[in-house]
């Protein structure tokens, strides 16, 4: 896999290798299967990773335009509660701050983390 994984691509193989697996499945084979079922849970995990990595970003946008209303509006989007989605807000916010004082290059400066925390802060429960 590449660095930056297209997700249509993992999806794609993913899906082969599920089909495959039922195919086996139907067909009274399974254990010599073992691979596909690997691939199948590799790549589930990487599309999820990949698919949840991007959600603290667009709620970083969200709150820089002005679009969120209410951190149980988040919590609903999420499908979690308006508690765990501001707090997982502000523990993505401080570990991106943390990566750029690390790399100096990679992450969300002072200055974004500040914006993005008050702009949080800001936001009704």
């Amino acid at each position: 896999m590449s660095e930056f994984p297209n997700v249509a691509e993992l999806v794609g193989k993913w899906h082969a290798a599920r089909t495959r697996t039922l195919l086996a499945r139907l067909a009274g084979k399974g254990p010599e299967q073992a691979a596909d079922y690997w691939t199948e849970l590799r790549l589930g995990t990487e599309i999820a990773r990949e698919v949840l990595s991007g959600r603290w970003l667009a709620i970083a946008d969200l709150l820089r335009l002005g679009a969120v209303e209410s951190w149980a509006q988040v919590g609903e989007a999420l499908a979690v509660t308006e508690t765990e989605a501001r707090d997982g807000f502000h523990l993505w916010v401080t570990r991106q701050r943390d990566l750029y004082r690390r790399t100096a290059s990679v992450g969300l400066t002072e200055v974004d983390a500040a914006e993005l925390t008050a702009l949080s802060e800001a936001v009704t429960w």
